[in-house]
């Protein structure tokens, strides 16, 4: 008996149901695996920018600790070089008061300097002018040698002589000067100013050069004024001249007179002394 149409039409049918369903299965499968294979895919490629990224923040990390190192390095250096400036300006400064203070008194040294010498320069003035007649010109039929000189000066006070012929020697006029001292000499030989008048006659002769005058000049004081101090005072400068010269045994002679005259003298002292380091020649 042969199977009815619906049967046969149901027989047909189920082949191809299954047919289908396997086709479906095998396209589920296929999108499985794509699927699959997308999603491996996606996971390794996360990953990878992962660690990518990863890098870059420690390649970042390195590049800004290395900035930071060498921005750290930079500001020690001007911290540095501020504090050196600080000190020097510092430094500087504190030179500049100590230049000002010391300008400040050699100004001040200078003012008084300048005012002794004003008031000096108007004694000198006064003196020259109440006592014209020392320096003036002689009338006409005199002669105008050193006695006519003294000639005019007798009558002058000798303190003033004195301080004249100290001022004239200190600005180096010499032979100005040592009119004024012989005057006192000659004109007031027992006046207590004549000894040391006589020993600034030697200076004056010192300071023309003219040593053997000088030496000359220092003997008359022991002469004329044995017993005053200007005579150790003078035979000590005798041995400081010859000495000078080179005249070491004539040095040597002064220096042991006065060791020997006047022994408890400053002057002695000093005598002793030059004799000590010449015993060493």
């Amino acid at each position: 008996m042969e199977p009815s149409g619906a049967a046969r039409g149901d027989r047909v049918a189920a082949p191809r149901a299954s047919a289908r369903r396997a086709l479906r299965a095998r396209r589920c499968a296929r999108l499985g695996a794509v699927a699959l294979v997308a999603l491996v895919g996606t996971a390794c490629a996360t990953k990878r920018d992962i660690r990518d990224l990863r890098d870059q923040l420690a390649a970042m990390q390195a590049r800004q600790d290395s900035l930071y190192r060498v921005l750290a390095q930079q500001n020690r250096a001007l911290m540095d070089s501020v504090r050196e400036t600080h000190e020097m300006v510092l430094r500087v400064r504190g030179d500049l008061g100590n230049q000002l203070v010391h300008v400040e008194q050699q100004l001040i040294q200078i003012q008084e300097l300048t005012g002794q010498s004003q008031q000096q320069l108007a004694i000198l003035r006064q003196q020259v002018s109440s006592r014209g007649e020392y320096f003036a010109t002689p009338p006409e039929g005199q002669g105008t040698d050193s006695g006519a000189s003294a000639q005019a000066g007798s009558g002058t006070d000798p303190e003033e002589l004195y301080r004249l012929g100290m001022g004239q020697l200190q600005r180096g006029n010499a032979r100005t000067a040592r009119q004024a001292f012989e005057t006192i000499v000659k004109d007031h030989a027992t006046h207590e100013r004549a000894p040391d008048a006589q020993l600034q006659v030697a200076e004056t002769y010192y300071q023309e050069r003219n040593y053997d005058a000088a030496l000359k000049a220092l003997d008359r004081v022991v002469e004329m004024f044995p017993s005053s101090p200007a005579a150790r005072r003078a035979v000590y400068r005798a041995g400081v001249i010859a000495e000078e010269q080179g005249n070491i045994p004539k040095a040597r002679s002064y220096f042991q007179r006065v060791e020997s005259g006047w022994p408890g003298s400053e002057e002695a002292e000093l005598a002793r002394e030059k004799l000590r380091r010449m015993s060493g020649r």
